[in-house]
C-alpha cells in the first residue's frame, strides 16, 4: 500500500533532471549537504551490530555515510530520496527565515519523483540488484514525510502550531506502506549491508517472548490509565463510530463492533510500545523505530477511522504523539508530537466529554513522560 502524499501529488514529475545551471548547482548543494552534514547526524540509530560482517562498515550510522550514497549512484529512485531528504534538513535549519520555502519547494519535486519511481520499481520485480536502494528509500521517505510535517508547521504564522487531522493520518497511512515495501525486499536485503538496519525494535525481540523486566513494567498510575482508556473505548465505541457511506447498507452495530476492535488493538500495541519506551529510554538506547513502529502495527481500519475523525482513536493517536517527545533530539520529529496533539485537540474542541482526554498527554508531553520513564 503505497499512498502518495498531498504534497507529492500536487507535484509534476516529467522534469526529473535539472535542465538549467542553477537546477544542477542546486542538486549539487544538496548532495554536497547530505554527505558533508547530514549523514552524520545522529539519525537515533542503535550502535550494535547483531551479524558479524566482513566489511569495514562498523554501525548503522556507517550506511548512510557510505553505502546509502553509494546505492543513490545507482538508482536514481534512491538519489531523489537523499536529495529530498537533504532539502528538508536544509529548510529545518533555515526555519523562520524566508530561505526554509524555497527548500520545501525543492523537497517536493525531489520527493514526488522519487515516489513515483518507487511506485514503478514495485510495479515490476524486487530483485537482489535493487532490493538495497528500494528498502534505503522506503527508510528515507519515512523519515521525510515526519520532517516534511514538522517543516510546513514551523512555517505557520498562527500560534500554537499544529497538525491537521489528514497530516497525521497520511503519517499513520504512509508508514504502513512504507512496511510493506520493506517487507517485499526482506529476502535480499538480509544478505547485504542494508541487514545492520534491521536491529531489534521491541523487547520481544531482544528479551525473547513473554519477557517482561522489572526496569519494563510500567508504573501503576500508568497502567491505571491504559486500564480507564479500555473502558472508555468500551462506552464510546457503543455511540461513536467513523463517518461511513450510509448507502453502502454496512450494519451501524458491525461498524461500532469494528471501530472497538480496532482501537483496542492499537491500544494494546501501544501499552507495548510504552513498555519499550521505558526500558530502551532508561538505557539511553532509545531510537526512532522503537516508537514509530506502532504507526505500522496498527490495523488498517484504525487509520481510516483517524481519518474520519473517530473521537476515540483520536484520543489514541494523542497518547501516542505524547511519546514522540522522547524523540526531540531528532530534528526529523522535533515537534511532531506536540503539533499532532494541538491538531487532536482543535478537532475534539466542540466534544468536552473526549477532550478531557488529552489532559494526560499534554502533562506527559509537558514532563517528556516523566511518569512512563521516571
Amino acid at each position: 500500500m503505497l499512498i502518495e502524499s498531498q504534497s507529492s501529488r500536487e507535484t509534476e514529475t516529467d522534469e526529473a533532471l535539472p535542465t538549467t545551471t542553477d537546477e544542477w548547482l542546486q542538486d549539487m548543494e544538496l548532495m554536497h549537504h547530505y554527505t558533508t552534514v547530514l549523514s552524520k547526524e545522529p539519525l537515533l540509530v542503535r550502535d550494535v551490530i547483531l551479524i558479524p560482517l566482513p566489511l569495514s562498515l562498523q554501525n548503522v550510522a556507517d550506511l548512510w555515510r557510505t553505502y546509502i550514497p553509494q546505492q543513490a549512484l545507482v538508482h536514481a529512485h534512491l538519489l531523489h530520496g537523499l536529495l529530498a531528504f537533504s532539502a528538508l534538513n536544509l529548510a529545518d535549519l533555515h526555519r523562520g527565515t524566508p530561505r526554509a520555502a524555497p527548500y520545501l519547494s525543492i523537497c517536493d519535486k525531489h520527493q514526488a519523483v522519487a515516489i513515483a519511481a518507487l511506485r514503478d520499481a514495485l510495479d515490476g520485480n524486487v530483485t537482489e540488484e535493487n532490493s538495497a536502494s528500494l528498502f534505503a528509500l522506503a527508510a528515507t521517505i519515512s523519515i521525510s514525510s515526519m520532517a516534511r510535517s514538522c517543516a510546513v508547521a514551523n512555517a505557520q504564522t498562527i500560534l500554537p502550531r499544529f497538525f491537521s487531522v489528514e497530516e497525521i493520518a497520511e503519517a499513520i497511512f504512509l508508514t504502513k506502506g512504507m512496511r510493506e515495501v520493506t517487507a517485499l525486499t526482506m529476502g535480499y536485503v538480509r544478505d547485504t549491508p542494508i541487514r545492520l538496519m534491521l536491529t531489534s525494535h521491541s523487547l520481544e525481540d531482544e528479551l525473547g517472548p513473554g519477557a517482561e523486566p522489572e526496569s519494563a513494567r510500567l508504573p501503576l498510575a500508568v497502567r491505571e490509565r491504559f486500564e480507564a482508556l479500555r473502558g472508555m473505548l468500551r462506552e464510546e465505541c457503543k455511540v461513536s463510530t467513523p463517518a461511513t457511506n450510509s448507502s453502502s447498507g454496512s450494519d451501524s452495530n458491525s461498524d461500532r463492533s469494528g471501530a472497538l476492535e480496532a482501537c483496542e488493538k492499537a491500544l494494546e500495541e501501544l501499552e507495548d510500545i510504552y513498555r519499550n519506551l521505558r526500558y530502551f529510554k532508561r538505557r539511553d538506547r532509545l531510537d526512532s523505530g522503537h516508537l514509530w513502529r506502532w504507526a505500522a502495527m496498527v490495523p488498517l481500519p484504525f487509520a481510516h477511522q483517524l481519518a474520519a475523525r473517530h473521537p476515540p482513536t483520536l484520543v489514541i493517536v494523542a497518547h501516542f504523539a505524547a511519546a514522540t517527545v522522547c524523540l526531540r533530539r531528532a530534528w526529523f520529529v522535533r515537534d511532531w508530537g506536540a503539533y499532532a496533539l494541538e491538531g487532536i485537540a482543535r478537532a475534539l474542541e466542540g466534544d468536552a466529554g473526549m477532550s478531557r482526554w488529552l489532559e494526560w498527554p499534554r502533562e506527559q508531553l509537558g514532563r517528556e513522560m516523566e511518569g512512563v520513564v521516571g
